[in-house]
C-alpha cells in the first residue's frame, strides 16, 4: 500500500464512528483543536473565502501574486484532483504525505475516538500544521457553506471574500437563494472588511442585511470597485485606485471577474506589502488545473483525432454549467467547424437537472460516465434519463477509459469533460498514464 492510500485508509478509520449523514456544527473542531493547544489562533494574518464558484482561482491568483512578492503564503482548500496533498500548502510548498501521516496519527490521538468528520479531521490537521510552518498570509477556503463550516473557527481573519453565490448543497445550507447566502455570509466578523464578487440582487441584499447585523463594511461589485476592458487589457476600480492586468492564463469571462476579484482584496488588505506593479506578472502567471484547461500533450491528447481538441473544466454547480456555456458559445464563433461533444459525471447530491438546462442547444452530443471509486456518482443510466428528457443526443458509457477508446475516430470536434472534481482528477490520471 502507498503512503497515499495508506492515509486515506487511516483517515477513513480514525472518522468511521461518525455518521454518515452530515450535520454542521464547530463543537467537535473546536473540541479537537482545544486539545492540540488552539493551533488556529496562531497562525498568520488570515483571508478567508467563502462562496459557491470560484474560490480557488481567486485564491489561486492572490497568492501568486504575493508569491511573486517572495511572501511565504500557506493554503487550505477542498477538494483535490490527484493528490491529497494538493488540499494544504505549507509556506509555498505542497505538504507531504510524510507530514500528513503524522499529523493524522497525532491529532487522533489527541481526538481519543470521539465524533467526527474527514473534513473536520482535514481542517484541523491544516491549522496545526500550518501553525509549525512559518508564513506571511495563510489563506483559508470554506469546505461548505460558511457559518457552520469546519474552518469558521477562524475569529478574526484580516479580509473575506465572498464569491458568486449561487443554488448548491440546498440539503445542508437551507433550499433559497437567500437561506444560502445567509449561510455563506457567516464567515463576516465584526469589524472585519468583506469583499464581494458579483451577486444577484437576493444574494446582495441578504449580504447587506447580514454585514449590518454584524457591524462590519462590504464592499460590492459595481459599487465600490468594478473591472472594464481597456484595449488589450483589464482595468479595476477601488477606492481611488486604477490597476491594470492583462488577460489571465485562465480560461473564461469568470475569470477576469476573479482575477479583479483577487487584485481587489489585495489591495484592500493594508496589512499585505506588495510591489503594485508585481499585479500583472502575478495574474498573468496563475494557474489552476482542471478549470477550462486546454490539454495540449498526454495520453488523451494521443487517443483524440488530430483535427478535434480537448479540454477539462471541473464544475459542479448550476453556475458552472452556465459559465461553460457561455464560454463554449463565445469559442464556437470562431470554431464553426467543428462541433461539440460534452463528456459528463457528477455526484448524486448535483442538481444535474438544471445543470444539463444549459446544455439544451449548440452540443452535438452527451456521453455520461460513472466517476470511478466513488460509491456517490450519479447512475450514468439516470444521468441519461435526464439527458432524454431535455431532447438531448446523449449516451452513457462504462468508464472514462473506455469512451476515450471510442473517440479516435471523432473528426473536427472540442471534447470536453465536465462535471465533478474527481472526473477531472479520474481524465489528469489517464493523460499521464
Amino acid at each position: 500500500m502507498n503512503k497515499e492510500k495508506l492515509f486515506i485508509k487511516k483517515l477513513k478509520d480514525f472518522t468511521s464512528s461518525y455518521p454518515k449523514v452530515i450535520d454542521l456544527s464547530l463543537k467537535r473542531v473546536l473540541r479537537l483543536l482545544k486539545e492540540l493547544g488552539n493551533p488556529h489562533l496562531d497562525l498568520p494574518p488570515i483571508i478567508h473565502v467563502a462562496g459557491t464558484n470560484g474560490k480557488g482561482s481567486t485564491i489561486s491568483f492572490i497568492a501568486n501574486v504575493l508569491i511573486e512578492n517572495d511572501k511565504k503564503v500557506h493554503i487550505y482548500t477542498s477538494p483535490h484532483l490527484m493528490s491529497i496533498t494538493e488540499r494544504i500548502i505549507l509556506s509555498n510548498r505542497k505538504v507531504t504525505l510524510k507530514e500528513l501521516i503524522e499529523a493524522l496519527d497525532f491529532c487522533a490521538l489527541k481526538n481519543n475516538n470521539n465524533p467526527i468528520t474527514q473534513f473536520e479531521m482535514l481542517t484541523v490537521m491544516s491549522f496545526y500544521l500550518m501553525a509549525k510552518n512559518s508564513a506571511d498570509i495563510a489563506i483559508i477556503e470554506t469546505g461548505l457553506g460558511g457559518r457552520l463550516d469546519a474552518t469558521n473557527v477562524i475569529t478574526d481573519p484580516i479580509l473575506t471574500i465572498l464569491t458568486p453565490i449561487s443554488n448548491d448543497h440546498k440539503e445542508f445550507l437551507g433550499n433559497t437563494l437567500g437561506l444560502i447566502a445567509k449561510e455563506k455570509a457567516g464567515i463576516m466578523k465584526k469589524n472585519v472588511l468583506c469583499i464581494s464578487a458579483p451577486q444577484v440582487s437576493i444574494v446582495e441584499k441578504t449580504l447587506r442585511q447580514v454585514s449590518v447585523k454584524n457591524k462590519n463594511e462590504i464592499v460590492f461589485y459595481n459599487k465600490g470597485w468594478n473591472v472594464k476592458k481597456c484595449s488589450d487589457l483589464y482595468k479595476v476600480s477601488y477606492m481611488n485606485n486604477k490597476y491594470y492586468f492583462y488577460q489571465p492564463s485562465l480560461i473564461g469571462e469568470h475569470q477576469i471577474f476573479n482575477a479583479a476579484l483577487a487584485i481587489v482584496a489585495l489591495l484592500a488588505s493594508n496589512k499585505l506589502l506588495f510591489a503594485k506593479n508585481s499585479i500583472i506578472n502575478g495574474i498573468e502567471n496563475t494557474k489552476w488545473p482542471g478549470r477550462l484547461e486546454k490539454i495540449t500533450s498526454g495520453h488523451i491528447k494521443n487517443m483524440i483525432h488530430k483535427s478535434s481538441e480537448i479540454w477539462l473544466d471541473g464544475g459542479h454547480n448550476v453556475g458552472a454549467a452556465k459559465a461553460l456555456k457561455k464560454w463554449i458559445d463565445s469559442y464556437m464563433t470562431s470554431n464553426q467547424k467543428k462541433s461539440v461533444i460534452l463528456i459528463c459525471g457528477f455526484l448524486k447530491n448535483k442538481d444535474v437537472f438544471n445543470m444539463l438546462n444549459y446544455f439544451k442547444k449548440g452540443i452535438r452530443n452527451i456521453i455520461f460516465v460513472p466517476i470511478s471509486d466513488n460509491n456517490n456518482n450519479f447512475l450514468s443510466t439516470d444521468l441519461l434519463k435526464i439527458g432524454k428528457s431535455y431532447n438531448i443526443r446523449s449516451s452513457y458509457s462504462n468508464s472514462l477509459l473506455e469512451v476515450f477508446k471510442n473517440l479516435y475516430n471523432i473528426k473536427e470536434s472540442v471534447i470536453i469533460i465536465f462535471g465533478s472534481l474527481y472526473l477531472i482528477g479520474e481524465a489528469y490520471k489517464i493523460n499521464k498514464s
